[in-house]
């Protein structure tokens, strides 16, 4: 299937002028620079002149289409003439609107694109081949030809339940950036609060909300990163903290008032919120609207798209809006499942999917042991593993899948730790699949690519969850079985009276521990060296390991080995073959 993306534009032609020269040498001083600093935790030492260290050659997403190269580009002190940075004079229908063209030799660099988006996205692929060594900072020698599979790669943030100050929103934005995310939906309104900004009616927003120049520097800050800000005014429902401040918006169903005072106030602040984002949506939320208030919905959606539109803006919405009276023109974002998604792209509107797995407030794991969370599940593995476009749709109701996004609703999410810690790594998972043609994906290459992002996001001081450690049992005849509702607990049955255990985890500098006597392992528990043997009996044995990390301890995981008879062995009903097929880490 074609990428779902906007066509490339017309670019207008580059000055050949000093203006040119001067810019080019701008942004090369800025590789250099982004070069230098970030790729220093590439080592822990000098690694031989010219050679990758260990993971090193790791890039998320991936690309379409890369070559690895023999050598590498030695980055002098001062821009080189050397290496090019070349915005199009005529647009490469390879690339599109967001693609890029990166080739690395060992005398230059050359990045090609159709915008500067593209170029903004060929520098971070840069900075994830490059490394610092004894003899300077290293770029990989590669060659790239790269473009978004969607053109809509969303994160949402709510900080209308709990709020989190412009500094880490920022930083929120940076990661995103970084992998190649575009969209952030900022969740601004809800019951428990009102973060956004009003001149009309200023008892909505508390200390704890932004200023129209907190709003002004977060979207400027995202745009120099290519990043849209999308924001969220949810209405008529979830508006409690609307009506607490002017209890006269309510007609009493515990939502907006959908008429008269209710609708002036919706189209006050729509009009606030246009003037403050030049996003081309804002979204208007329209998600669980109680009874009998529903009823009133599809007219007040209408007057709230009208409202838009006067400011040249289109509305966007939870899918509970799509009526048959919807124009064509509002987006939808579907989190009510993917065959919602298929029935509203036939109709005719562009969704963005948003469904579960994609909600990064569920447990990323067993919830005994992670931390506060939604009663849901979404580990690292099914986040990769979540197919964008719903089964069996059509070619041209699939063209109005325009992408999709995860949502990060902070109910249980008060800290900055705890932010980043549920968004990470989900949120890599979430850029491949937004990213990378589905035919590229591949979890195996995910995650042997992933210790080089843990790297990446520990040097730039981002809390993420602790990955769980894998086994490997080897030996004998064995047969693998879930615990139910757990991802990393494995029932074992083997004929054999030993078997070999051999544990990983994909993090650097990660330091194993492990018991066998059924005890959780902590800071004295013997530390994983090598593979070691273990003795199978008719009792079963428990084998618990857990990764340390920077005085961190991660979620444990956990195999029960028990022997039986090789009568037994026959495979059951859930039976795998494999430990990993049954566990996430």
């Amino acid at each position: 299937m074609q990428a779902r993306e906007r066509p490339a534009p017309k670019v207008p032609r580059v000055p050949t002028s000093a203006l040119r020269i001067a810019a080019t040498l701008l942004a090369l001083a800025a590789l250099a620079a982004c070069a230098r600093a970030s790729a220093s935790h590439r080592t822990r030492g000098p690694a031989a002149p010219g050679s990758a260290p260990y993971g090193a050659l790791s890039i998320v997403p991936q690309p379409r289409f890369v070559k690895w190269e023999a050598g590498s580009y030695r980055w002098p002190h001062e821009p080189p003439d050397g290496a090019t940075v070349e915005l199009l004079a005529h647009a490469d229908p390879r690339l599109g609107y967001e693609g890029y063209e990166l080739i690395v030799r060992s005398d230059r660099v050359t990045m090609r694109a159709n915008t500067r988006a593209g170029l903004f996205y060929a520098r971070q692929t840069l900075d994830q081949i490059s490394w610092r060594s004894a003899d300077g900072v290293h770029s990989a020698a590669v060659a790239i030809v790269d473009r978004p599979e969607y053109r809509w790669r969303g994160i949402h943030l709510d900080v209308a339940r709990h709020f989190f100050p412009v500094r880490v929103v920022e930083r929120y934005i940076d990661v995103a950036a970084h992998y190649k995310l575009n969209v952030f939906h900022w969740h601004l309104t809800d019951d428990q609060g009102w973060r956004l900004p009003s001149r009309r009616y200023p008892a909505l927003t508390s200390p704890s909300s932004y200023s129209a120049a907190d709003v002004r520097a977060v979207v400027q800050y995202a745009a120099a990163r290519h990043v849209t800000v999308v924001p969220e005014i949810d209405m008529p429902a979830h508006a409690d903290a609307a009506l607490r401040a002017y209890p006269e918006l309510s007609c009493g169903e515990d939502a907006l008032c959908t008429s008269g005072a209710g609708l002036r106030f919706a189209r006050t602040v729509l009009g606030e919120a246009a003037a403050l984002f030049p996003s081309h949506y804002v979204h208007v939320g329209g998600d669980e609207v109680p009874w009998p208030a529903s009823r009133s919905q599809p007219t007040f959606t209408g007057e709230l798209e009208r409202e838009l539109a006067a400011h040249q803006r289109r509305l966007a919405g939870w899918d509970e809006i799509a009526t048959p009276r919807l124009s064509h023109d509002a987006l939808l974002t579907v989190w009510r499942g993917r065959q919602r998604a298929a029935l509203l792209a036939r109709g005719g509107n562009d969704v963005v999917i948003a469904s579960a797995p994609l909600y990064f407030d569920a447990a990323q794991g067993d919830p005994a042991q992670e931390p506060p969370a939604t009663r849901h599940m979404a580990t690292l593995e099914e986040v990769y593993s979540d197919a964008v476009i719903p089964p069996r749709l059509d070619p041209a109701s699939a063209h109005h899948v325009i992408g999709v996004q995860a949502n990060l609703w902070t109910e249980h999410i008060a800290t900055e730790p705890q932010l980043f810690t549920m968004l990470l790594p989900r949120a890599l998972a979430l850029a491949e699949i937004a990213w990378t043609p589905r035919e590229r994906k591949s979890w195996p290459s995910f995650e042997a690519r992933l210790p080089a992002q843990l790297a990446w996001l520990e040097a730039h001081g981002y809390p993420f969850r602790i990955p769980n450690v894998a086994f490997a049992i080897t030996g004998g005849a064995v047969r693998f079985a879930a615990v139910p509702a757990h991802v990393q607990a494995v029932r074992v049955r083997t004929s054999s009276p030993s078997l070999t255990i051999a544990l990983s985890v994909p993090l650097r500098d990660a330091t194993i521990r492990y018991t066998t006597d059924g005890a959780a392992p902590n800071s004295v528990s013997p530390v994983y060296q090598k593979p070691f043997a273990v003795h199978a009996g008719e009792t079963p044995l428990r084998i618990r390991a857990a990764a340390f990390y920077i005085n961190r301890r991660g979620a444990e995981t956990e195999s029960v080995i028990v022997r039986v008879a090789p009568s037994l062995m026959r495979p059951r009903p859930g039976d795998s073959a494999t430990w990993m097929s049954l566990v996430s880490p």
